[in-house]
């Protein structure tokens, strides 16, 4: 998979996409927003797998966050690993340990407000609104919502399928884990990813963290609190940076094998209830050609155990794709 930020280009207009891809010719016309594809956002005849510039934008964007998290690109760790300027006294690994479980994020649903905000590494920034829901070990749905909640795009993830609906262009792809990992060596799963997006140790591969497991981490204490180390069968490298609180502030993921680089980096802690909750989270990604590019999360409206909808329609009349011809358009971007 080449570089993701490659499917950008600059215009004169601002950034957009190099081209819309479809069967017919393509209709491109620039705008104060960028380029963009034909004024509907809609190829006419065969689906059209790219809508129009911003949201395309956001939309590949978080999509090509989500393929890197699960075909093991990597990441670039933080330096400073204190959430506030109080550093207790550190603790033993299994006092670390203890302390942590009782400590770490607990739910059943999340729901939460979301802004995207991109920077890419020429420093041009992007952004849009949408939504995150999350139903603890049973589905994770995103939806970009740019204009009055209206949703443009959405995706849910569950223990066995990745889906991905896209109202402007009227595709859908329903992918298995199964058959993504018959082409790609994969042990990052959907229990690794709640984990992810919840400030939550993992194992990779694994569905719980139990507590005879965490001598399968490499730990240390650093000056301002705990670093801890893993790698999964396929050589990929895992690093978890806690405060002195047993917060986990950062995680990341490395392939050493193609020198891309990924972080999580957890900012921004705030009251959910009774517990902490990282209002922002950022993303930072670095290319094998050290470009740095960042997604940030903010996050509004956290609400934890309230009960939602977790309707996900595919209309009838949406054009399947799959994860490769997605893969395949974004690469000719």
């Amino acid at each position: 998979m080449k570089p993701i930020m490659k499917i950008l280009t600059r215009t004169n207009s601002g950034w957009g996409l190099k081209k819309t891809i479809c069967r017919g010719k393509a209709s491109v016309h620039r705008d104060r927003a960028g380029v963009h594809g034909n004024s509907a956002g809609v190829c006419r005849g065969k689906a059209c797998l790219a809508p129009t510039v911003t949201v395309n934008t956001v939309f590949v964007f978080v999509a090509c966050f989500l393929l890197i998290v699960f075909t093991f690109n990597s990441c670039r760790s933080t330096k400073n690993l204190a959430t506030n300027n109080r550093v207790l006294p550190l603790k033993t690994a299994p006092s670390f340990f203890s302390a942590y479980q009782d400590k770490a994020f607990q739910y059943n649903t999340l729901q939460t407000r979301i802004q995207f905000d991109i920077t890419t590494s020429s420093g041009n920034g992007m952004g849009s609104r949408g939504q995150l829901k999350m139903v603890k070990n049973e589905r994770i749905q995103l939806s970009i919502q740019p204009l009055l909640g209206i949703v443009a795009i959405m995706a849910e993830i569950t223990p066995d399928s990745i889906k991905i609906v896209n109202r402007l262009n009227r595709w859908y792809m329903v992918e298995s884990f199964d058959h993504i990992k018959g082409d790609m060596a994969i042990d990052f799963n959907f229990f690794n990813l709640q984990d992810l997006l919840t400030n939550r140790l993992f194992l990779p591969g694994e569905t719980n963290l139990t507590d005879n497991q965490f001598n399968l981490y490499d730990w240390e204490q650093t000056a301002t609190g705990y670093l801890l180390r893993t790698n999964d069968q396929n050589g990929l490298q895992y690093a978890f940076a806690a405060d002195s609180h047993e917060k986990i502030v950062m995680t990341e993921m490395i392939d050493p094998s193609t020198g891309y680089m990924f972080d999580c980096n957890y900012q921004n802690f705030q009251s959910a209830g009774s517990q902490l909750f990282p209002a922002n989270l950022l993303i930072r990604l670095q290319t094998a050609n050290n470009e740095h590019h960042s997604l940030t999360l903010n996050f509004s409206r956290i609400e934890i155990d309230v009960p939602f909808s977790t309707n996900f329609p595919v209309p009838a009349n949406y054009q399947r794709v799959s994860l490769m011809q997605i893969i395949d358009s974004i690469e000719q971007l």
